[in-house]
């Protein structure tokens, strides 16, 4: 299996020049067991909840650097791919 076919469903986003790729698929965070366990978290827990869930502690240490600005638009971009993760 190529490595294209292994990552063709990670969540992927560049930034300061790189292409950084989750570790697990978004669909991880769809399971009815792991919507449960986490219904009740605020917007803001939630997000970070999902990013330490599927993003990678290195990807996590890169979107921690992240300026306010670049954080929005990074979680636009997310939240589309999340949005059609539950379509």
């Amino acid at each position: 299996m190529s490595d294209t076919t292994k990552t063709a469903d990670l969540f992927s986003f560049d930034h300061n020049g790189e292409t950084y790729t989750f570790e697990k698929s978004l669909s991880v965070v769809r399971s009815p067991k792991w919507l449960r366990a986490n219904r009740r978290r605020d917007e803001l827990d939630l997000t970070f909840t999902i990013l330490e869930e599927v993003a990678g502690a290195d990807v996590v240490e890169v979107i921690d650097e992240m300026t306010s600005e670049e954080f929005q638009a990074f979680g636009k971009k997310l939240m589309r791919e999340l949005s059609a993760a539950f379509q």
